[in-house]
């Protein structure tokens, strides 16, 4: 009879829970499990709490899930961040443009060693307007003024575009500037590290005190590299990256295959991309230490620059893939009772502690 009242009362139960969720939130199952596409409430503790506003999207980011934890996720909820770090950058967006800038540890002091936009920019929200698997791209955008920016995750350059009446505008309050042609070679910026600025072949920027301007000899493109701190020479490198300067990313992907027998993870990493002039048809891409560490066999080796990053180091190669491979066992779904095996486990004592997890 007890056998019973608890069954009745287990299906009565799990079946009002059943109802209750399915007023509340569609399910779309999953091969053994499934996941919700309404809002599920907050826990107990009112935790949880449903996103307030609307997010800052615009363009080809309209209509597409939105990511609440990649590193620029700050600027979908509020149109404007600081401390956005891609490695090697530190950025922030302003109503004028972007700062770009380096700092190693910390976060920004105040200070805007170095403004790209365009002139007369003044935009009160920034937007994203696209990204991928490891890019964004930010736009400021108030009708007469349109400005982009797209970074990724390792790239040593940010890859500028703006409205075709717009001329491009870079202010470098600190280091030196070398204007060359096309190029703006920017030493010593901050915390030790240049830039280097590529406007596209047969340009010239105009210098005004601090302010550089460009109508980029007609074109709408324009980027900037981190030249690495390691460089003896900036002016050299700088001119070594120019070839990089003009492969622009569209997408990127990261694609992922298991083989079960040898319990390998194997992910490929991809870079579509907009040669905008010149012969040179692959990036400059950085590889992070858990990338280079564990590189597929038949992958693209990094063997260009590195960067020193509070991660470790990252390397850098000229190519748009490289594949990455980690070993995978699984995960255990309860862990094995082994606590008696040790000498001092006195189970008396661990009971007498009232401990509660």
């Amino acid at each position: 009879m007890k056998t019973l009242r608890y069954l009745i009362f287990s299906t009565i139960f799990c079946l009002s829970l059943f109802l209750t969720l399915g007023v509340h939130a569609q399910f779309v199952p999953v091969v053994s499990g499934s996941y919700t596409t309404t809002f599920p409430g907050v826990d107990v503790a009112n935790r949880n709490e449903y996103p307030s506003g609307t997010p800052y999207i615009s363009g080809n980011a309209l209509g597409k899930p939105v990511p609440t934890s990649d590193w620029w996720s700050a600027l979908l909820k509020n149109g404007t961040a600081s401390n956005l770090f891609n490695y090697p950058f530190t950025m922030k967006t302003t109503a004028n443009g972007l700062v770009v800038s380096y700092i190693p540890t910390g976060g920004f002091d105040g200070s805007i060693p170095c403004l790209v936009g365009v002139t007369g920019l003044n935009v009160t929200k920034t937007t994203v307007s696209d990204y991928s698997d490891w890019t964004v791209t930010m736009d400021w955008s108030n009708g007469t003024h349109q400005f982009q920016v797209t970074s990724g995750v390792g790239m040593p350059f940010l890859y500028f575009t703006k409205k075709s009446t717009d001329v491009a505008q870079i202010t470098i309050n600190s280091g030196t500037v070398v204007n060359s042609n096309e190029m703006l070679v920017c030493s010593k910026v901050k915390n030790g590290a240049s830039f280097a600025v590529y406007a596209p072949v047969g340009s010239t920027w105009t210098q005004n005190g601090k302010v550089y301007t460009s109508t980029l000899n007609g074109k709408n493109y324009w980027s900037v590299a981190f030249i690495p701190l390691t460089a003896t020479n900036v002016s050299n490198v700088s001119n070594e990256y120019k070839k990089y300067a003009y492969v622009f990313p569209v997408k990127t992907t990261a694609t992922y295959s298991y083989n079960e027998s040898t319990s390998v993870m194997r992910t490929d990493f991809n870079v579509q991309t907009e040669v905008k002039e010149g012969t040179e048809t692959n990036m400059l891409l950085g590889l992070l230490p858990h990338q280079w560490a564990h590189l597929a066999s038949n992958s693209a080796l990094p063997d260009k620059y590195s960067y020193e990053i509070i991660r470790g180091e990252m390397k850098t190669m000229a190519g748009n893939s490289f594949s990455v491979e980690n070993t995978f066992h699984g995960v255990l779904p309860t862990l094995p009772y082994v606590d008696n095996y040790s000498k001092e486990f006195v189970p008396n004592t661990l009971t007498s502690k009232n401990c509660y997890i």
